[in-house]
């Protein structure tokens, strides 16, 4: 029976409730400033707001033909409009909000990419193409698709009618206006961002550090991938999953991988120097009940507080998590227990983990949303319990992607998962009928 000092950990009802449980023991890390071109996959640590308006200036949204609205009824007349050819102009033109001077030479008639505003005359039609900047005097574009041009002249053969003012015209500050929020923090990084910061001149980005994570893996029976073990030896495949899985993210660091075998004191040692490298530490195996599952009492020897241990869930019931306190300037260190079995490794890294080091790294709950989706062969078979069952996914007659069950054997059989694409999580007393929260190996 817990004690007065020792309160009960009211378990986790949902992995949900077992991520939100760790995320709120857990600090964020420290920032630090980086190179644009560096930044992929980084966790943007502050907001980025607009610098200017986007556009900057009124600008074309087709190729054709800058016009004055007036205009338009001559240019659907039998004779048209006359292209212009700008004369030389060394007037003071004012867009994206400071004082440009172009001059133009004579023959020039087009509104250019690249160059300030120019001014045209009354009627008469300037040729323009997409995102040049609108001539002054002109409020509509005309789209080569609806004029002829012919002799020098451009005439509309659409009803002049059916163009309305601003036709074809991106306005300046459309997309955004000067100090609008860009990208929030808390994203992480990725091409259409760094677009963003590109445009708006944010050449230096404040990121959050990469979360430091020290591997260690439990056990006795384990020996490396290039050993040939006996008939009770075991090759280690949850080191090289857990760097795979999780080194790929860039906003995490794998600074350390180590095993220890099933003795406390050993533990206990390569569990403090994991912490004194690493913001978080992910254990295999050690997590169940065994007179040699030496992790959770280890990690309370060192100071380490419970978040939960033991969840409704299959595979990787016996998961526990941990946080040792802040120890003068060091931060929380969160300490996750996975069960040994290789499955369970996988999926309870894939679908508990990752988040809840996402949450050191400051990203949203929303970047690890999970996508719904059916599976083929959806059986009738239900667990009291939350099931993470591994599929495949292949192409059926009709060109559609879809996932199928697979029939492995059990939390240790890594052939099947070999062949899986991720797995469906099935909520307790459910079956695989309908659509469910499907999670990538790859993320």
């Amino acid at each position: 029976m817990p004690n007065a000092t020792t309160p009960e950990i009211k378990p986790p009802n949902s992995p949900r409730e077992a991520i939100d449980a760790a995320r709120a023991q857990v600090q964020v890390v420290a920032t630090e400033t980086i190179p644009l071109a560096q930044c992929n996959g980084r966790v943007l640590a502050q907001a980025i707001h607009a610098d200017r308006d986007s556009p900057a200036l009124d600008v074309s949204a087709m190729d054709g033909f800058a016009v004055r609205m007036a205009d338009l009824i001559v240019m659907a007349g039998e004779n048209g409009l006359p292209v212009v050819a700008t004369e030389k102009n060394n007037e003071a033109i004012v867009g994206g909000g400071a004082t440009n001077v172009r001059e133009e030479s004579a023959g020039m008639s087009e509104a250019m990419i690249g160059h300030a505003q120019i001014q045209m005359r009354a009627g008469h039609a300037v040729r323009i193409v997409t995102g040049a900047p609108i001539p002054i005097g002109a409020d509509v574009v005309v789209r080569y698709e609806d004029v002829v041009v012919n002799n020098g002249g451009v005439r509309l053969m659409i009803e002049a009618s059916a163009i309305k003012t601003g036709a074809n015209i991106r306005r300046r500050g459309e997309n955004a206006k000067c100090g609008d929020e860009i990208a929030r923090a808390g994203v992480v990084i990725g091409a259409a961002t760094i677009g963003a910061m590109a445009s708006f001149g944010v050449a230096q980005v404040v990121v959050r550090k990469r979360v430091r994570v020290a591997l260690v893996t439990t056990g006795d029976e384990l020996v490396g991938a290039q050993d040939q073990p006996q008939p009770w030896q075991v090759r280690d495949s949850n080191g090289p999953v857990l760097k795979s899985l999780l080194g790929a993210h860039a906003w995490i660091e794998i600074v350390s991988r180590t095993h220890a075998r099933d003795d406390a004191d050993s533990l206990a040692d390569t569990l403090t120097r994991a912490m004194d490298i690493a913001d978080a530490v992910i254990l295999t195996g050690g997590v169940s009940m065994g007179h040699k599952d030496f992790v959770p009492q280890v990690a309370a020897r060192l100071g380490a507080r419970t978040i939960f241990h033991k969840l409704a869930q299959r595979p990787g019931r016996p998961m526990f998590a941990a946080v040792r306190p802040a120890v003068g300037a060091i931060a929380p260190r969160l300490i996750l227990g996975l069960p040994g079995n290789p499955v369970s490794v996988m999926v309870t890294a894939r679908r508990l983990g990752l988040e809840m080091l996402g949450a050191l790294a400051g990203i949203s709950t929303a970047h690890f949303a999970a996508h719904t989706r059916g599976v083929a062969n959806a059986d009738n078979a239900t667990l009291p319990m939350w099931w993470y069952r591994l599929v495949g996914e292949s192409v059926n007659a009709n060109g559609v992607n879809e996932l199928h069950l697979l029939s492995g054997k059990g939390s240790g059989d890594i052939a099947a998962a070999a062949s899986s694409v991720g797995f469906v999580e099935i909520a307790p007393g459910q079956h695989t009928v309908g659509v469910h929260n499907f999670y990538a190996w790859k993320h």
